[in-house]
């Protein structure tokens, strides 16, 4: 577990201008003990995951945008352009010019296209359905092709777009953002949203050896888990949806969402302003207003920190919200809410008078419990 939360922080960029020590002081382990778990789960250091991810990036970058190189550099993590060249020609045996496909369409230096590949089948029906359901006003916009939103990252706001390639294995994301080097980052949290790095395969060959669930997975081929823009994001909607129905939940998001942000230009609150808004923005119980507000006192100004341990401990998280936001926020391909209404109604409709949904998840499904409760999610729309 510590090093597959070690391996989505590089991903994200933890190493580009941080620290091995604060990497391990994150993850609440010592800095040897984390180069140990490194090299006996992977037989490589920290460090070097970091470096492949930077050149894989910066081959990305060059290959499918019109970036400036020294641009590029800075967004793949390096610290100079001296050291960028050096580990390209060092890597690839060629230089960063070389490497840069022929062609590229100049473009607008804000805006940036990039393929998002992963392996199919994908439901991408499914999947745009889900951040329907779930979109808050203002904040996301889906339609039949596009979902688009605003995200905080960092000091700054990206804003991007995420459309299929249907004559691809691939999404394209087109993005707006004001830090080239949020780009890794960002790119990394849009993958993990639109579950993009899982292993369709072996999830339809465990889920596919249940005559129960079967059939809902030849309805759904390429079933994905997708989530929301953090852990803390997802925290939050867990949160403000317990014991309510998903349009209440969004109307509450949308409403946090205008009195965290300007008149036109809300925003997913942080955990500042979650803290300091007053009652009349929390249509709520008010065990679940302090609930959100302890979440926002505790993790202001370090919203990236939040882990599950962490949210845990909070008063008013109980089961079902920790396994929402370990779906929807830290990736967890094993999180079962269990108790959701949702699945214990889709449960009795193809399992009547069976055993338990719990029961059989455990049974049956692990480790991709979380596919599992997204098919039968599925299984309630038309």
């Amino acid at each position: 577990t510590t090093v597959q939360r070690a391996l989505q922080l590089i991903r994200q960029g933890a190493l580009n201008s941080g620290s091995l020590a604060d990497l391990a002081e994150r993850l609440g382990v010592g800095e040897r003990y984390l180069r140990k778990l490194f090299q006996r789960e992977l037989g490589v250091s920290p460090h070097a995951v970091a470096l492949n991810q930077r050149l894989l990036f910066a081959k990305k970058l060059l290959a499918e945008t019109a970036m400036p190189i020294t641009d590029v550099a800075f967004a793949a993590g390096f610290g100079s352009v001296r050291r960028f060249n050096s580990a390209v020609r060092g890597h690839f045996r060629l230089t960063p010019g070389e490497l840069r496909r022929r062609g590229s369409s100049p473009g607008d230096d804000s805006a940036i296209r990039l393929q998002l590949h992963y392996r199919p089948p994908y439901d991408w029906d499914g999947v745009l359905a889900f951040f329907r359901r779930h979109a808050i006003e203002g904040l996301e916009q889906v339609t039949d092709t596009h979902y688009r939103r605003r995200l905080s990252i960092g000091d700054g706001t990206a804003r991007f777009s995420v459309s299929s390639l249907p004559d691809r294995t691939a999404l394209q994301l087109d993005l707006e953002v004001p830090d080239y080097r949020l780009l890794m980052a960002i790119v990394s949290q849009v993958r993990r949203m639109f579950d993009l790095d899982a292993a369709p395969a072996m999830i339809a060959g465990q889920l596919g050896a249940d005559p129960v669930i079967a059939p809902l997975l030849d309805r759904c081929p390429g079933i994905r888990a997708p989530g929301h823009g953090s852990l803390y994001e997802a925290a939050v909607r867990a949160i403000v949806g317990q014991q309510v129905s998903t349009a209440g939940a969004r109307s509450i998001c949308a409403r946090l969402a205008a009195a965290a942000g300007e008149t036109d230009n809300p925003a997913f609150p942080d955990a500042s302003s979650l803290a300091r808004l007053g009652d009349d923005h929390f249509p709520m119980p008010g065990r679940r207003r302090e609930s959100l507000r302890a979440l926002g006192r505790q993790f202001e100004g370090r919203e990236d920190e939040l882990d599950l341990a962490a949210l845990s401990g909070l008063g008013g998280v109980g089961p079902w919200t920790l396994a929402m936001a370990g779906m929807r926020g830290s990736g967890d391909p094993d999180s079962f809410p269990a108790g959701d209404l949702g699945l214990q109604k889709a449960w009795q409709a193809i399992a009547p008078g069976g055993a338990s949904l719990q029961q059989h998840a455990d049974t049956h499904w692990r480790p991709w419990r979380a596919y599992a409760a997204n098919l039968l999610w599925r299984s309630l729309s038309p």
